[in-house]
């Protein structure tokens, strides 16, 4: 069993399972998306291409995140004291995707249309009120 751990070519498999670092998973997915939005549109193959490309490196990023800085909320304060918490938030593994997988889609779009409504309703009560003063 100690000439298996010892062995090179299971070690260098090993090391490749492993995700990588997080600067070069985070710089190899803003090359992909870089690429992408470079290619014209008649170039489908290669655009599909870099499209299947940046899912992948958005997986990998948010792999090597976690193995950083951990998961919950220990995990989030982490990345809030080393000022890393920009990708958490806005990303598809924050704080967006968690309402799209919780909050069902008929309900966030009842929830925009309502606050819309709002809007409109207070905007003409201060349309009104502005034409009563003068």
């Amino acid at each position: 069993m100690r000439a298996a751990a010892n062995d090179p070519d299971l070690l260098l498999i090993a090391s490749m399972r492993e995700p990588p670092a997080l600067d070069d998973a985070r710089s190899s997915l803003d090359y992909w998306r870089q690429r992408r939005s470079r290619l014209p549109i008649y170039r489908v193959g290669a655009r599909r291409e870099a499209s299947l490309m940046i899912g992948r490196w958005q997986a990998r990023v948010v792999e090597a995140e976690r193995r950083r800085y951990g998961t919950g909320i220990a995990g989030l304060v982490r990345r809030l004291l080393a000022g890393d918490a920009s990708s958490w938030w806005l990303g598809a593994s924050g704080l967006r995707g968690l309402v799209w997988r919780v909050v069902p889609r008929r309900l966030v779009v009842l929830g925009v249309a309502a606050v819309t409504a709002w809007l409109v309703v207070c905007a003409l009560a201060l349309a009104a009120l502005a034409s009563l003063i003068t």
